[in-house]
């Protein structure tokens, strides 16, 4: 009943929003990653998302919702917002170095930040709110969820830091596949359609932290799948308690997939869970868990965009 009672909270803030905002998208990736995630979120406001490649196309005549990362130069459109008066809202992607201050934040036109990578320095400020990294694109019109899984577990990504000693520890677990790649979406990696297939034939799903941050889209795709994540609490970057990824679903008090301290941890953990035949109930609580949060996500970008 909680879960229905949020999504019964989207609908009615919907309803609250009487003109649909304009939403642009300021990038340099023409491959547009997260543009599936970004119209799921947007979804009970405005179901167009304006994409433009220039600073100059971004339109200022109107309030705003602005989609942008520190390779592009937003802050260029921000001004000829203050200038014409107009309010503004930020959705910050790709800031897994921390590297973007955010000092717009002071700004009286600004009326908040969505952003994923958590920011030890903004947690709790009044303006800022987390959102997960999601999926990408092409990837949910792939997934047409198994009943029987044949694999116990897999990874698919670049074997760099500790992976490649991740995978070695795992590979007890059979059956297994493993697909390694040279950098992010590299011409080696898998097809979005063979990462789909590999992710619904899976049980568990190994997802590491990133290259530069604890997050990664991994655990999210790996969630959309019906798969067991399998993560570290935390790591070298810096700690949050408990753990990570109870700062990206703010509130929990505990999470339904696999996550402990240690790789060693985890391994004895999924042994556990198959010893004592606990793997459906599981897959269903991670389920429930990641509907709710999808909701709550698209609730929090509903009242972001109310308040302009």
């Amino acid at each position: 009943m909680r879960f229905t009672g949020i999504a019964a909270k989207v609908r009615s803030d919907s309803q609250k929003v009487m003109v649909k905002p304009r939403v642009q998208w300021l990038t340099e990736d023409h491959s547009l990653w997260e543009i599936d995630w970004l119209r799921f979120l947007f979804k009970p406001v405005q179901d167009y998302i304006e994409v433009e490649f220039e600073k100059d196309k971004i339109k200022t005549d109107e309030n705003t919702v602005l989609i942008c990362n520190h390779s592009v130069p937003y802050r260029d459109v921000l001004n000829r917002l203050r200038q014409k008066g107009k309010k503004y809202a930020i959705v910050l992607l790709s800031d897994e170095n921390l590297i973007e201050p955010c000092e717009w934040l002071h700004d009286p036109h600004c009326v908040g930040l969505m952003r994923n990578y958590i920011n030890p320095m903004l947690l709790g400020h009044p303006k800022v709110s987390i959102f997960g990294l999601g999926y990408k694109i092409g990837l949910v019109k792939k997934l047409e969820i198994k009943e029987k899984r044949e694999l116990a577990w897999s990874f698919a990504g670049t074997p760099h830091k500790d992976r490649a000693i991740v995978i070695e520890k795992f590979k007890e677990l059979e059956p297994y596949r493993v697909h390694t790649c040279s950098g992010f979406n590299a011409a080696d990696g898998l097809s979005t359609e063979e990462y789909a297939e590999l992710l619904k034939n899976s049980k568990y799903a190994l997802c590491p932290p990133g290259q530069d941050s604890m997050d990664s889209f991994r655990l999210y795709e790996a969630l959309e799948a019906g798969c067991i994540p399998v993560c570290l609490k935390n790591t070298g970057y810096w700690h949050v308690h408990p753990s990570y990824w109870h700062g990206v679903f703010y509130g929990e008090s505990t999470l339904p997939f696999v996550c402990e301290n240690t790789w060693e941890d985890c391994l004895n953990l999924i042994k556990q869970i198959e010893k004592e035949d606990l793997y459906e109930e599981i897959q269903d609580e991670c389920k429930v868990f990641w509907d709710k949060w999808k909701t709550a996500w698209q609730h929090q970008t509903v009242q972001l965009v109310q308040k302009l």
